[in-house]
Parts: structure tokens; sequence; C-alpha cells
């Protein structure tokens, strides 16, 4: 076991889910609900997010191949796309991929409230749905890929006890701590993002 490249995709992976620098927005549209509901839709949104980014890292490739998009094509666009999140991350805003203003709550319908916009396009958003795509690409063998998915796995349930814990973390942490985090996230998400680029590039011309 490549035990380098499950921190890999770990790391990349939790960066651009960003499970800290979500907590506040997460905490400010569900704390209309009691604490039992609260911890109903975390579950549920984290089951939903986890199932949606192994469908991509299982049959991404088939997906690719209907549309007749290239693995170069879309490193490039993803990872203009992951450069443009953590610029945002950068300035300590919240990444315009993952959340609009209008993304609002229905206190009636919690179904509705877990699929969108919690687990879709704040928990597996494009980012994280790119990182996948992009991990599975660099897999080469099943091993990998099967590393791929341990750290899917690993991310969700780690977000899902920072969820868990968001009432304690925020009353210890506050927003400048955890802005200062999200800025660093940052900087590790560009990097990696120039590397993907300069990877799909190199794919191009080589």
């Amino acid at each position: 076991m490549d035990i380098n490249f499950y921190i890999y995709c770990f790391v990349s992976l939790f960066i651009t889910v960003d499970p800290i620098g979500l907590l506040p927005i997460l905490q400010s549209l569900i704390f209309p609900y009691p604490k039992e509901y609260r911890i109903k839709i975390i579950r549920k949104a984290i089951i939903a997010s986890t199932v949606i980014l192994l469908i991509f890292a299982l049959f991404g490739n088939y997906i690719f191949g209907y549309f007749g998009i290239s693995l170069e094509a879309f490193r490039i666009a993803g990872g203009l796309l992951l450069f443009k999140i953590a610029w945002d991350m950068l300035q300590a805003e919240i990444p315009k991929t993952k959340h609009k203003p209008e993304e609002t709550l229905d206190i009636e319908d919690i179904d509705s409230i877990v699929y969108v916009p919690l687990a879709v396009p704040l928990i597996s958003g494009p980012g994280a749905i790119t990182t996948t795509m992009i991990l599975v690409g660099k897999s080469k063998d099943l091993l990998d890929k099967i590393l791929v998915v341990l750290a899917i796995i690993s991310v969700m349930l780690v977000s899902a006890i920072i969820f868990y814990l968001g009432d304690e973390i925020l009353k210890r942490v506050n927003i400048y701590g955890i802005n200062a985090f999200v800025r660093i996230m940052g900087l590790l998400l560009a990097a990696i993002a120039v590397q993907i680029i300069f990877i799909g590039i190199r794919g191009f011309i080589g």
C-alpha cells in the first residue's frame, strides 16, 4: 500500500471539501432546527456527499467517455477551477462555486435541505468532484483507486466529526482563527492547482 499516495489524496480532498471553512456556513444554515434534527441533517448530507464522490470516482471515466472529454482537458479545466476556489480561500471568502446567497434552507423540507445546498454544492461541490476525478486519473492500478475511495470515506468521516462538534469548535475558535486556517489551506490548494494545470498542459504537448 502506497501510504504517501493515500496521504496526498486525503490532504487534497480535505482542502477542497474544507469542512472547517464550511463550519460557520453550515451552522448558520441549520441553526433553526433542534439539535436532534441538526444531527440527522448532517448525517444525511455526509452520506449523500460520499455517494456523489464515489460515483465520480468509480464511473467518472465512463462519463468522460460518453461526453468525449479527455483527462488532460479535465485536468486543465479542473486545475483552473481549483485555483479559483483557492483564490477565494486566500481572500477568506466563501468560494462562489460552493455557495450562493439565494441558496437558503426551507425549514419544512429536511430532505431537500440535505441534498441542496448542503450535499451539493457545499460539501461535494465542483472542487471536490474535480479533485476526485483527477486523483483517479493519477491512479496507476486498482490499489491506487482503492486508496482514493478510502480517502473519500476518510475525509467524509472527519468532516462529519467536525460538523457534529460545530457548536463547540465555534465557541473555542473565533472567526479570525478560522479565516487564518482557510487562507493556509487556500495556499496549499493553489499549489496543487498549478501542478495539476502543468500536468494537463504537458499531457497535451507531449
